[in-house]
């Protein structure tokens, strides 16, 4: 279905907005109050007396529920709808941002991580995208929500860092709000993107399996399952970033807080020109493959020189590599795997896409802040570029096996 109709196939809303408008806009807003309460974590937690190991378990608990629950819900949506699981998601981000504003204690804190990680929506919202656009145009639907969530990184950030004067709780609330907004805007503005729901069969080999039998489905498929290695290894090296990213800027430049949310403003700005214009001219150009080889690569050179120089100009360059680099795997994994995948399994193997890319980020954040706290200031950062060339290797191995398997067919 979503390789042979583009959005003109599908009804608009009751106020006649293109669905993908709406996703987008819902992705936006879901950002902009993730981006509200992220920035702020480390600072928080350090409220409570948390180090860097520590704040590794505050971000690892947010991506180990990803992992988990991206699959269930890809797979539900793809019985149910999208519409109705994107309902349930943005209720419990509200949950989330709700406890963060209540927080007291490190455990509430953790709690409101545990909840924001429950609320997994990217791979529904990818998959609505699937459903709407064609093969040709897939990198850039995914992109716009790519760019969706880096605009909410711009904004979130900024109204953050500045609520932030008012404590903590402030930020909370003003998540809350915005996430209540976003429900009613689903619920008022989003039309199902699978029309005949009713129709729609279990799949023949996952659609009745449980979390364990949708991941050794996903990845015993040969070329799904090395581009899942390959997205793997990149997020497990980048996952480190969050936690040892603002200790890194707090000892060269002194940035506390408020400077922080103006960094993750800076990325945010990048993944709009990566993904909001570029990305599809670059996948329909090079082949998403190619991509795929290249966006570790990229990753790699930023992370090498990250803490080398504690230069404010040659930090952002090395920022935007990295934000470059991650924001292609964000991408073309995605419309890679949903081009070798049948309409009825998108939702279910896109949230194994998301799943693998989160087990990723629980590792990562755990790798990096005990290296930073026990090995030094360069060790997480080079241990990640290390990672990186491994995974830009196999992403050029995948491409050369595809490659001869297409010559030989």
């Amino acid at each position: 279905m979503g390789d042979k109709m583009g959005t003109s196939g599908f009804r608009r809303s009751a106020f006649g907005f293109s669905p993908i408008l709406i996703v987008v806009i819902t992705v936006f807003i879901d950002a902009t109050g993730f981006g509200i309460i992220f920035p702020l974590l480390p600072f928080f937690a350090e409220t409570f007396s948390a180090g860097s190991a520590v704040l590794s378990v505050l971000f690892a608990s947010f991506a180990l529920m990803q992992f988990i629950f991206s699959p269930v819900l890809g797979r539900i949506s793809d019985r149910v709808g999208r519409k109705p699981v994107l309902v349930i998601s943005i209720l419990t981000s509200l949950a989330s941002c709700l406890l963060f504003a209540l927080a007291n204690s490190f455990w509430l804190l953790l709690l409101s991580r545990i909840f924001a990680g429950l609320a997994t929506e990217t791979a529904v919202a990818q998959a609505y995208v699937v459903d709407i656009t064609g093969k040709s145009d897939r990198a850039a639907g995914i992109g716009k929500l790519g760019a969706a969530h880096g605009a909410g990184f711009i904004v979130g950030p900024a109204i953050g860092g500045f609520l932030s004067a008012f404590g903590f709780s402030a930020p909370g609330f003003a998540a809350a709000i915005l996430t209540f907004v976003n429900l009613l805007f689903v619920i008022f503005f989003l039309p199902e993107s699978l029309r005949n729901r009713s129709s729609i069969l279990p799949s023949s080999s996952n659609s009745n399996g449980g979390f364990l039998a949708n991941m050794r489905f996903a990845l015993a498929k040969p070329l799904i399952g090395a581009t899942l290695v390959v997205a793997f290894v990149t997020f497990l090296a980048f996952s480190a970033l969050p936690v040892v990213g603002p200790l890194l800027s707090a000892a060269f430049f002194g940035f506390g807080e408020y400077e922080s949310s103006y960094v993750f403003m800076y990325i945010g700005a990048v993944h709009i020109v990566l993904q909001g214009l570029a990305i599809g001219r670059l996948s329909r150009r090079f082949g998403d493959q190619k991509l795929i080889t290249f966006g570790p690569l990229v990753t790699m050179v930023g992370m090498l020189l990250l803490p080398l120089i504690p230069n404010l100009a040659f930090h952002l360059v090395a920022l935007a590599m990295i934000s470059t680099g991650t924001g292609i795997i964000r991408t073309v994994v995605p419309s890679f795997i949903s081009k070798t995948t049948p309409s009825d399994e998108q939702g279910s193997i896109l949230g194994v896409t998301n799943s693998v890319a989160s087990i990723a980020t629980v590792v990562g954040p755990l790798i990096g802040g005990t290296l930073f706290e026990y090995a030094g200031i360069v060790a997480p950062f080079f241990a990640s570029a290390a990672m990186l060339a491994v995974a830009s290797s196999l992403g050029y191995k995948n491409l050369s096996s595809n490659n001869q398997r297409l010559e030989n067919s």
